[in-house]
Parts: C-alpha cells; sequence; structure tokens
C-alpha cells in the first residue's frame, strides 16, 4: 500500500511539472509574438480570514496569497482594491479586465461573469448566535425566520436567504460592511448571522473575543458544496483570462501547494 502511494504522489508531481513546463513555454511563445497582456484590475471584499486588511492595511489572507501566486505565475500585471462586496460587484460588472475573488459561483451568477475555479475548497455555512442568548432556539430555517439575521447585501447567503422567504427589513438585516456584521450581533442589535466558523472565529479576534462567544445552531448543508472562485468581467481579455485559468489549473493540480 505505501507503495502504490508513493507511486500516485510522484505521478502527480510528475504531471503538476509537466503543466508548469508548458506554461512557461506557452509564455514564452506569447512573449516573441509580441503579445502583451493589459493590465487586470482585480477588486475583493474583507472577507476573515480569506482576504482582509492586516493592522498595517495590507491584503492579506488564505484567498489573497493564492491569487498572488497565480496571477504572477501568469504573468499578469495587476492591482488589487478592497471595497465593501456591493462596490466590488459593480465594478467587475461595469469594467472590462477585472476580476472579483472570493466569490461563490451560483446559477444565479454563472451567465454574468466569466469564471476561473476552484480558488478554494468547499466550507461549511452555519447559523450563529451568541451564545448568552439562550432565548434563540430553532431547527431549521422557518423557525429562524422568527429572528433577525445579518447578512452582506447581495452575498451569496443574502440571496439564499431571500429565496427561502427572509425579507429586508422584517427578519434579515442587510449590511453592505461584512466587518460590521460581527459588531452588531456581539452588541445585540441582531439575533443571528450565516457565516463559516473560520470567518466568524477570525472576527471575534479582531474584537478581542474568544470563539465561544458565539455558538452555532444549525448547519445550512444547502451551501455547503459550494466553492468560491475568481470571476472576470464579460468583456475582459480572452487571452488574459485564458493566462490566469492556465495558472490556476497548474496550482490546483500541484500537490505540494496548500488549499486555502
Amino acid at each position: 500500500m505505501k507503495t502504490n502511494s508513493f507511486m500516485y504522489r510522484a505521478s502527480q508531481i510528475v504531471k503538476y511539472y509537466v503543466q508548469a513546463v508548458c506554461m512557461v513555454c506557452f509564455a514564452f511563445i506569447s512573449i516573441a509574438k509580441g503579445e502583451s497582456l493589459p493590465k487586470l484590475q482585480v477588486v475583493t471584499e474583507e472577507w476573515l480570514p480569506y482576504n482582509y486588511l492586516d493592522s498595517e492595511g495590507k491584503l492579506v489572507g488564505r484567498a489573497t496569497k493564492k491569487v498572488h501566486h497565480v496571477l504572477k505565475a501568469a504573468g499578469v500585471e495587476y492591482e488589487i482594491g478592497v471595497y465593501p462586496w456591493v462596490r466590488a460587484m459593480k465594478m467587475v460588472e461595469e469594467t472590462p479586465n477585472t476580476m472579483i475573488f472570493s466569490i461563490f459561483r451560483t446559477e444565479e451568477r454563472e451567465k454574468r461573469f466569466h469564471w476561473a475555479c476552484p480558488l478554494l475548497g468547499p466550507v461549511k455555512e452555519y447559523m450563529f448566535k451568541l451564545s448568552a442568548r439562550k432565548d434563540i432556539k430553532f431547527k431549521n430555517l422557518n423557525e429562524a425566520k422568527h429572528y433577525i439575521t445579518s447578512i452582506v447585501k447581495d452575498s451569496v447567503g443574502y440571496v439564499y436567504l431571500k429565496k427561502n422567504g427572509f425579507e429586508p427589513g422584517v427578519n434579515l438585516d442587510v449590511s453592505a460592511d461584512a466587518t460590521a456584521i460581527p459588531r452588531k450581533l456581539v452588541a445585540g442589535r441582531v439575533d443571528l448571522t450565516m457565516t463559516t466558523e473560520y470567518s466568524i472565529s477570525e472576527a471575534l479576534k479582531r474584537l478581542n473575543l474568544p470563539y465561544e462567544t458565539v455558538e452555532r445552531v444549525m448547519e445550512v448543508h444547502d451551501l455547503n458544496d459550494k466553492r468560491a472562485c475568481m470571476a472576470f468581467n464579460l468583456q475582459t481579455d480572452p487571452a488574459l483570462m485564458d493566462a490566469i485559468i492556465n495558472a490556476l489549473a497548474v496550482y490546483n493540480a500541484d500537490p505540494t501547494l496548500p488549499v486555502p
């Protein structure tokens, strides 16, 4: 069994290096032909721990690190800006040669962008409440409608909750800024939020609070198969997208690189 495992891993590494060599050859051919790629504008939001600003105002995070790696491997000139989610989405939909991350690929968004997937592995989404709120009890989304859930406008969670009967201004508190939601929850201005364990844990650390401040009420199974991607404006240069999509495929095929 150990020999088979070793052989499989060795074959995967060889496969990765073959793909990498092909990518390098493609880049040299493009340069030889005098082809140049346009500059890429990249937009994102703060979503702990995947893409967020550190104490020095630098964009960091698991997804950010992978995006830098992929864009550099693709030979792309780029700059990244951090915006509220609604503004970032507006920018990528209206501006050619613009890319957004980390964005979930959904049926509703499919035709609005060109896609490079996956950027992240699948993550589990939960409904969270304050641990001290013993009055909050429910077993399903219908029962959760009796409470106020805070969510980022136009996020995949926002769309999902609206489809399941939640109403903004009634039982849905809509925020343009993801970093404001944990503060609202802790202050008791809302009852619930829907996010990942990673995200709520990192958000609480920013507030100097332990993870035990909150507790999971229920898992949102319908969203567990979603994987975050990179997405491009529909008018983005095809050669620019191809270079990035190929570089992402090489990264994802390399078993020695971390999966965010």
